[in-house]
């Protein structure tokens, strides 16, 4: 299958045009969710910290009331460090100094474009690598500070050293990625079998099993487990039927190149080549779909973008010498491209119209006097983690805290007022007091005051609270 030179001309220039239409929408996305997280690692690292501060872990040494659900963050040695592992931040952390969340997005799309180059190096086949460029979602990410880009390069990196035959590096490549996103553990399994002559695999599984040894050990000298710590972190989240359901349904929305490896796999049994290599990778899909911990939480099946050049190699694989009229090949291409296109417009109007309610947010929250606000939902923290840059103390109540814990902490960290924000329905509301244990004087806090949080278009609400002086 191959194209005139004008055509691939025409697909890199509609891509560009693509590319120049989203940025344009690009400044009315702000960090949220996890988001904001990466955010704050980057920033973290442009100064050379790699561990997430808590100015109050002297008085809070279990971290009950870091501003983090737990799912986020580890506790080792008296520091929290991010479940996402700094790899990402650190690299980034350069173009982040300099151009700001610009330079990470220009960072992104050259890694993008490097990981189809790449595809195109494997397969020699110029098609592919457009599928892999418009066949999906992942686009999404360029403009998004988060790891699925990073991810994906090195995935690329990892496929191209195997079928380069250079065994050190692929088994280095896999053992990093493995570390910070277990889940690929999936889509290397099927690499002896996409390129069965390439590399010598039992010398590969070897060098892959005395890394993974290594690297557990550094693991442990950091965070005081041997297992990945997303991995850890997510172990009791598996198996959740709605989310399976729902990543199955965006896997079908979402990755157009999904949909055509089916058409192959359905017409090789149709015509009774049937291959088993490629009903284990449609299969292993699934069962991404069925072990992910969550959704992503940004409406993208990113769990399963590491499947995308596991598809088209198959397809390539089985279809060595594929002769497709050309005309056939441009309406492919031309529909994924439209299609995605579409998706990702639709993706973007959804996450602006996300970051405009956390932006309005944030900047009411920016505008409270107190400089301690509470929080007994998660999301609520996400959103005001850039406070934390701007002398704002923020905590979390967690279900397991009880309110004369939370009293207790306020009262040694001298703490004298607080402002809680809320949205319903609210899982813990505070109560009108909170009465501090074992004190003699000036023993409760008095809510003096409650109100909407105005001009953020949510219900939100926020209390105001007093110690009180007898």
């Amino acid at each position: 299958m191959n194209l005139s030179k004008k055509a691939i001309g025409f697909f890199f220039i509609f891509g560009f045009f693509m590319l120049c239409f989203f940025l344009t929408k690009l400044d009315s996305i702000k960090s949220f969710s996890d988001f904001s997280l990466f955010e704050w690692q980057t920033k973290l690292g442009t100064q050379g910290i790699f561990h997430l501060p808590y100015s109050f872990s002297h008085f809070d040494p279990n971290y009950q009331f870091f501003p983090l659900p737990n799912l986020f963050f580890h506790l080792t040695n008296n520091f929290a460090y991010s479940t996402f592992p700094n790899l990402y931040s650190i690299c980034v952390s350069p173009m982040y100094l300099m151009f700001g969340t610009k330079g990470i997005q220009i960072t992104q799309f050259f890694l993008l474009l490097a990981s189809v180059w790449l595809l195109y190096n494997v397969t020699k086949n110029e098609v592919l690598a457009l599928f892999l460029l418009f066949g999906s979602s992942i686009f999404l990410y360029v403009f998004l500070i988060h790891d699925t880009i990073f991810v994906f390069f090195l995935e690329m990196v990892t496929i191209y050293f195997t079928a380069k035959k250079n065994v050190s590096l692929s088994a280095l490549f896999s053992v990093v990625l493995i570390w910070m996103r277990p889940e690929l553990v999936f889509v290397f399994c099927f690499l002896p079998f996409l390129f069965p002559n390439s590399i010598p695999w039992k010398q590969y599984f070897l060098l892959c099993g005395v890394l993974l040894v290594f690297v557990s050990f550094i693991n442990f000298g950091f965070y005081a487990t041997f297992l990945p710590i997303r991995l850890m972190k997510n172990r009791n989240s598996i198996g959740n039927w709605e989310v399976t359901v729902y990543l199955f349904r965006l896997l079908m929305e979402q990755i157009p190149l999904f949909l055509l490896f089916l058409f192959f796999l359905i017409w090789e049994w149709i015509q009774k080549k049937k291959n088993v290599l490629s009903l284990l990778v449609a299969i292993a899909t699934i069962l991404v779909c069925i072990v992910s911990p969550n959704t992503g939480g940004h409406g993208t099946p990113r769990y399963l973008y590491g499947f995308l050049p596991i598809y088209l190699i198959a397809i390539h694989i089985q279809y060595p010498n594929l002769k497709m009229p050309k005309k056939l090949v441009y309406i492919l291409i031309t529909f994924v491209m439209l299609y995605s296109t579409y998706q990702i417009n639709s993706q973007l109007k959804i996450l602006t119209k996300i970051s405009k309610y956390q932006t309005n947010t944030l900047s009411a929250m920016e505008s409270i006097k107190p400089k301690t606000i509470v929080f007994d939902n998660s999301d609520m923290s996400f959103i005001a983690l850039p406070l934390l840059t701007k002398d704002k103390n923020i905590f979390l109540l967690r279900e397991d805290v009880s309110q004369s814990g939370f009293a207790n902490f306020l009262d040694k960290t001298q703490i004298q007022e607080f402002v809680f924000v809320e949205i319903p329905p609210s899982p813990f509301p505070l109560p009108n007091s909170l009465r501090i244990q074992n004190c003699i004087k000036n023993c409760e806090y008095r809510k003096v005051d409650s109100r909407p949080l105005p001009n953020t278009n949510l219900p939100i609400s926020y209390s105001h609270y007093l110690r009180s002086f007898d």
